[in-house]
């Protein structure tokens, strides 16, 4: 049966920017999803992005690089890659990779988020990481799970799912609690690549 008040919850749901499917008073998967991430938002709309000014440095190596920019990659992986894993497996996995494949001393990112928004450290923020050629020192790397055959250009939701979105902003956020971030990137802006699979200052500016 249609439940008025849950059609007024959809209604204001889709008035912050979330996606809680057609309001039609059904409390299905789509509005579910979309509370849990209003939830987890603390009641922000969705996209917004807030940077915190901070006199705090996260200094970075043995020459003490400061932290003042964050990079965002993806896994470039499909979105049932390890889906019966936890992402303590799948952060195993990818550090294998790095360092099986690439000869890395450890996982090249700091951090990762899982398609559920759970978010889990890989090198500590204070080691340089191996992210971008080139461009580590001072850097923050956060890894997407999933991405694989996207375009630079896509849509974030095209290949990242709505709890993402929430835990990279809060992501964005606690860094810049701790450190002054002058930039956030992508991966494409430093290399051909299309990594992450959609184009971060565009991001940025919809969720400002």
């Amino acid at each position: 049966m249609r439940d008025p008040n849950t059609i007024l919850i959809q209604t204001g749901l889709a008035g912050l920017n979330y996606q809680p499917g057609k309001p039609d008073g059904f409390f299905g998967p789509k509005t579910e999803a979309a509370g849990a991430a209003w939830l987890a938002a603390k009641g922000q709309p969705a996209g917004t992005v807030l940077v915190p000014e901070t006199t705090s440095v996260i200094y970075q190596g043995s020459a003490r690089y400061p932290v003042e920019e964050i990079v965002v990659h993806c896994s470039a992986t499909r979105p049932e890659w390890m889906a019966n894993a936890s992402l303590s497996e799948q952060r195993a996995e990818i550090r294998r990779w790095h360092v099986e494949g690439n000869g890395w001393q450890d996982i090249g990112y700091h951090w990762l988020i899982g398609r559920d928004g759970s978010t889990l450290a890989g090198r500590p923020e204070t080691v340089i990481g191996a992210g971008v050629e080139g461009h580590n020192r001072g850097v923050i790397h956060i890894c997407l799970i999933g991405g694989a055959g996207s375009s630079e250009t896509d849509a974030f939701s095209r290949n990242f799912t709505q709890r993402q979105g929430v835990s990279l902003r809060q992501l964005i956020q606690g860094i810049s609690m701790r450190t002054r971030i002058k930039r956030i990137s992508g991966h494409n802006e430093w290399a051909a690549k299309a990594c992450p699979g959609f184009n971060v200052p565009g991001w940025l500016k919809e969720a400002a």
